[in-house]
């Protein structure tokens, strides 16, 4: 029996939600928690067991067995837990924005899970951490968005809050979708951001890369919602066109994947930038907010008024951050 990485001690499930557990196996799993139980047999060896939604509260033991083995999984919470997606100011480090580390708070129920990203040699994020607390003397390596939003969900709600965060810099919204949606985006290269191009890149801005080997593995564990902060690496003209039909199927692609098809998403707008004032980028800021608006199970989270315009990577992460989780507490 194997459970699935997202599975060990300190995991966080969301509130109000099925509580997924998954993994492989050649036999019949039982998975139990709180007393209830709930059995898979696996399909080509893979397994799903789902029990049912509980109000936040910890901590637990999950017990997951079958025929040959039992596990125990510790330190167990229920509350909020939400996936953090996209680019560079996504995977932006809280230690480069401008919260002062006076902010930076020991919180063992605000933990962050880092998705491993398998073309990066030496990442600061340990793919055997698993779900790591918040340690004011730790936490500046975690995404600012990810610990701002996480810390304000915990001011706002007092409940346990869980954060996966699944970023990757100068990555195109093409390698978030599936593989098999490249054909409803074909495109010129002439029509394309340089980004899609760079051989730096090239390990991961290929068609359905990035939903392959980081996302889609996450599936279908049940989040509370998405914060999506991606767009700077498709700021042409004509990307800035389909640029809304893509993350609507991106938005689709996710609930698909997770089972819930009114999955909160808060799209976070691209900041302006003072020498990217084109087209192509006032294009992507059109569209993220065509896409928001289109969706009734989304928020378009504006940053033009909370961010610098001078760099492509606004230090000033916080007030943006907490836009987004009153957005999705308020969407929940």
């Amino acid at each position: 029996m194997k459970l699935d990485k997202l599975f060990c001690d300190g995991v966080v499930f969301a509130k109000g939600k099925p509580l997924r557990v998954f993994g492989e196996s050649d036999g019949r799993v039982t998975v139990k928690l709180c007393g209830v139980e709930a059995s898979a047999e696996p399909v080509s060896g893979r397994w799903v067991a789902d029990l049912p939604a509980m109000s936040s509260g910890g901590p637990y033991e999950l017990e997951v067995r079958d025929d040959c083995e039992v596990t125990v999984i510790k330190d167990v919470y229920v509350g909020r837990v939400y996936l953090v997606a996209g680019q560079s100011n996504a995977e932006f480090q809280l230690s480069y924005s401008d919260e002062p580390a006076l902010g930076y708070r020991d919180d063992r129920l605000l933990r962050n899970y880092f998705v491993r990203r398998p073309w990066i040699d030496g990442d600061p994020f340990d793919p055997g951490a698993g779900w790591t607390a918040a340690k004011k003397d730790s936490v500046g390596a975690w995404s600012a968005i990810a610990y701002l939003a996480g810390r304000a969900v915990r001011s706002m709600t007092g409940e346990p809050v869980g954060v996966v965060t699944c970023a990757q810099g100068a990555s195109v919204i093409e390698s978030w979708l599936p593989a098999s949606a490249a054909p409803e985006f074909a495109f010129e290269k002439s029509e394309l951001h340089a980004d899609h191009f760079d051989p730096e890149y090239s390990a991961w801005n290929k068609d359905g890369v990035i939903f392959e080997k980081m996302l889609s593995p996450l599936f279908p564990f049940a989040f509370s919602g998405v914060i999506w902060y991606q767009g700077e690496s498709d700021t042409t003209s004509f990307e800035g066109g389909i640029y809304d039909a893509e993350l609507l199927r991106f938005m689709s692609s996710v609930r698909d994947g997770v089972k819930d098809p009114k999955l909160p998403f808060a799209v976070i707008q691209i900041a302006d930038l003072d020498w990217r004032r084109d087209d192509g980028w006032k294009a992507v800021q059109a569209a993220q907010r065509r896409a928001a608006e289109s969706d009734a199970s989304s928020s378009l989270i504006v940053s033009r008024d909370v961010c610098e315009s001078d760099l492509i990577h606004p230090a000033r992460k916080t007030d943006l951050s907490v836009r987004a989780a009153k957005a999705l507490i308020d969407m929940e």
